[in-house]
């Protein structure tokens, strides 16, 4: 036998998990410790059979609402509200175990895992969601068990019939709650964020460079972006961000690009579908050179750099259209803000500037001749052991010889300037690794790369990188088996979900209405086969209804216990006997008593009552029991 108490606590006991554990990673110390502790508190009270009163719970309950209400701001609203609902939720399990008890446990988990949303939207959350729904369903069926009678005892089949029937509900529900994700209007900006502060974090390329702040980095494998796209060649897997064409306190800022009428890249074009992480950056990152950027509201620069009107603090989605170009023309460079130089230049660079604007009669000399010093030089890829002090780029040069893409890219263009060609450097990624199972890239921050243009006359402005001429150069990976599994599934609920919109529901029903306007039907028989339609599918779907409609309590009854006795007499059940005559027949005692309370109802014009549908359900299943 089983008891319905017991198994209704520990159906309560995992609903409260259920709605904790999304939110453990974002609750204050006090909450996150608290309601463990609540939790194995009311375990040992069960089963010691007691319980906190109410008049200890609710002086209790109003005391940690104002030590948890006394850290509320307006930053941390939402925080603090889901440290209280926990904490509630908590302490609700130390209580009476009544039914409206049970139903506040349930609204309080319903309330967690929906505050969990606010935080994140991974696809988790759907796997949290579907296990608490079909947990609730299985324990309201319970609880009405339970108001009965608090010490019901259920048989091993009733118990599984319950839960089976249970577990149902939900699965039902599900094409619904699909109809409604589909219909329902949203909006693509969360109405809760100007209640929280947007999720910092960091991004892998920024909008200064100064070399020689720091001698190592560390590396982050923090995922800046997933792009749809098709596989394009590695050495053009390059993803634009910003372009820092100046210098502030000596180090590469961007400013206003001036006099640039036009910016043309040319080379082949590929469409992105890009999907950022959280961030407080506005780039948006393309494959270089991007073109022109939609989904998002933008300002785009002639040097290829498109920012969003505000931080992409949030799941968004944009496309992007790119030429993969190792050129851009352009027309009107202003020289001058090209070659303007930092205040700290060491002797050394100052030289060696001038030696190759003497031996390099063109900027493509110049630049070959600058390539082939770099490559002299047998400088070395590193993140760590960098220089550091007053001048880093000349110790980089010319005494440690280590150093990242940011030490390789920006003594490059200084040196540039030095022998008098215009230059700026472009912050962004390098490389991706290409999920071949959902035909899209991974972006990390580790992959964060600067890289250097130069301008030629004539041509426009030309793509470099530096550091593929030192030792040591690392180039893309390759997604682990596993792993891409993992990692497209969060994608694509990100793509399906979190980024679900009003703007892509309108495309829907427009992709819609334009598919039934080209539906042509035959002018002569298009009305009247809509006609026959209009007509004749309502009337086919009555026909079913009618003939497929549960029968009554009286039928469905009898028709159990005929089905019973049929299996308590094998071969014996005769064609057309009535009940009274087969009870008689065949002398059993659950027959006769069944024929008894049902034909007391049924053969004098009358429904059975409750308690005689209660009886009859009895008997069922006693004469199941007892078999041959």
């Amino acid at each position: 036998m089983v008891r319905v108490d017991l198994f209704l606590s520990g159906l309560t006991a995992c609903i409260a998990l259920i709605g904790y554990l999304p939110l453990l990673a974002h609750l204050g110390l006090f909450a996150r410790v608290f309601f463990p502790a609540a939790l194995l508190a009311g375990v040992y009270l069960y089963y010691s059979g007691r319980a906190l009163p109410g008049r200890v719970l609710t002086p209790f309950s109003i005391l940690l609402f104002v030590y948890l209400a006394s850290g509320f701001s307006v930053s941390r609203l939402v925080p603090v509200t889901a440290d209280l609902l926990v904490v509630f939720l908590g302490v609700r399990l130390l209580g009476e175990r009544s039914g409206r008890h049970y139903l506040q446990a349930f609204a309080l988990s319903l309330f967690c895992l929906a505050a969990s949303s606010l935080f994140e939207m991974s696809a988790l959350f759907l796997v949290y969601l579907f296990a608490l729904l079909l947990l609730l369903a299985v324990a309201l069926v319970l609880l009405t068990f339970h108001a009965q009678d608090e010490a019901i005892l259920l048989t091993r089949h009733e118990a599984k019939k319950v839960v089976t029937v249970a577990l149902l509900m939900p699965v039902v529900a599900l094409p619904l709650l699909l109809f409604f994700f589909f219909i329902l209007p949203r909006t693509q900006y969360p109405l809760w964020n100007f209640l929280k502060t947007p999720a910092e974090k960091r991004i892998g390329f920024s909008d200064t460079v100064k070399p020689g702040s720091a001698p190592a980095v560390s590396a982050v494998k923090g995922v800046v972006l997933r792009a749809l796209s098709p596989k394009v060649p590695e050495e053009k897997l390059y993803w634009r961000g910003v372009v820092l064409n100046s210098f502030k306190n000596d180090a590469w800022v961007r400013k206003g690009v001036p006099g640039e009428i036009d910016s043309v890249p040319a080379g082949e074009r590929v469409t992105q579908e890009i999907y950022p992480e959280r961030s407080q950056s506005a780039y948006l990152p393309a494959l270089n050179v991007g073109r022109a950027v939609s989904g998002l509201r933008n300002d785009a620069s002639t040097d290829g750099v498109f920012v969003a009107r505000r931080p992409l603090d949030q799941k968004v989605k944009y496309v992007a259209e790119s030429a993969l170009s190792d050129v851009i023309r352009v027309r009107g460079l202003d020289r001058a803000f090209y070659l303007e130089l930092p205040g700290n230049i060491s002797q050394r660079m100052r030289a060696k500037g001038r030696e190759v604007a003497q031996k390099g009669g063109s900027t493509v000399q110049r630049m070959r001749l600058l390539e082939n010093f770099f490559r002299g030089q047998r400088l070395t890829y590193a993140n760590s052991g960098m220089a550091v002090g007053a001048d880093p780029l000349d110790s980089f040069l010319f005494d440690k010889k280590r150093g990242n893409c940011e030490y390789f890219a920006s003594s490059y263009a200084i040196l540039l300037r030095l022998a008098g060609v215009p230059s700026r450097l472009v912050g962004g990624y390098r490389g991706g690794i290409y999920n071949d199972i959902g035909g899209y890239y991974l972006v990390t921050e580790d992959m964060a790369h600067v890289w250097v243009e130069a301008y030629e006359d004539g041509v426009g402005w030309r793509f470099v990188d530096p550091s593929a001429w030192a030792l040591g150069a690392v180039r893309g990976t390759q997604a682990a088996g596993f792993a891409k599994y993992v990692d497209m599934a969060g994608f694509y609920w990100d793509k399906a979900v979190v980024t679900y919109d009003l703007e892509k529901q309108i495309a829907l029903v427009r992709e819609a209405g334009s598919r039934v306007r080209n539906l042509h039907l035959p002018e002569k028989s298009g009305k009247g086969l809509l006609i026959v339609m209009l007509v004749a599918v309502p009337l086919a779907l009555v026909a079913i209804w009618i003939r497929r409609r549960p029968p009554s309590v009286e039928a469905r009854l009898l028709r159990r216990m005929l089905r019973v006795a049929g299996r308590r007499h094998p071969g014996e059940m005769g064609e057309g006997e009535g009940l009274f005559e087969l009870a008689a027949r065949l002398d059993d005692p659950h027959l006769t008593r069944f024929a008894s309370i049902y034909g007391s109802a049924v053969y004098r014009d009358r429904s059975l009552s409750r308690e005689e549908v209660a009886q009859l359900e009895e008997i069922i299943w006693l004469a199941s029991q007892h078999l041959p």
